[in-house]
C-alpha cells in the first residue's frame, strides 16, 4: 500500500516541499477556524485553545481541519474526565483518539518528521 500524500504546507513545514512533486491544483483554505463548538467536552474546550494557538502558527491547520480537531479535542475531554473520574476509558477511545494525534502531526514519531521553522517552540504540560 502506498503511503498517504502530505499537503503541500505540511512539506513546507517538513522541509521536504519539491517544486516537481506539488500539486498546483491543490487547495489552498483560509487558515483561520471558526470558533470552538459549544458542544466539545470542557476539557476539549481547553485543548482546542491551546491546539489552535500553537497550529496555525505554522499554517498546518487550516478551516478544513475544523471536523478533525473538534472530534480530537472533544475526544481528549472525555479521556480526561475518564481518568479524573476512575472511569475506564475504551482501548477503542484511546486508539481513535491516537488515529487523530497521527494524522494532526501531535506524537513523537510523526512531529519528528516536522521541521519547524525559527521562532516555533513546542508547549509541553502535565494534564493532571
Amino acid at each position: 500500500m502506498a503511503r498517504k500524500k502530505l499537503p503541500t504546507q505540511l512539506k513546507i513545514v517538513k522541509g521536504t516541499d519539491r517544486k516537481d512533486r506539488t500539486n498546483p491544483a491543490e487547495p489552498k483554505p483560509e487558515s483561520k477556524l471558526p470558533s470552538c463548538p459549544a458542544w466539545i467536552h470542557p476539557e476539549g474546550k481547553k485543548e482546542w485553545g491551546r491546539l489552535v494557538d500553537e497550529m496555525t502558527k505554522t499554517g498546518v491547520v487550516t478551516g478544513f481541519d475544523f471536523i478533525g480537531l473538534a472530534t480530537l479535542c472533544n475526544m481528549w475531554g472525555e479521556y480526561v474526565e475518564g481518568v479524573k473520574t476512575g472511569e475506564p476509558v475504551s482501548m477503542a477511545h484511546i486508539t481513535q483518539m491516537r488515529l487523530y494525534l497521527v494524522e494532526f502531526g501531535m506524537t513523537l514519531s510523526s512531529r519528528s518528521k516536522v521541521h519547524a521553522g525559527e521562532g516555533f517552540k513546542c508547549l509541553y504540560y502535565r494534564v493532571l
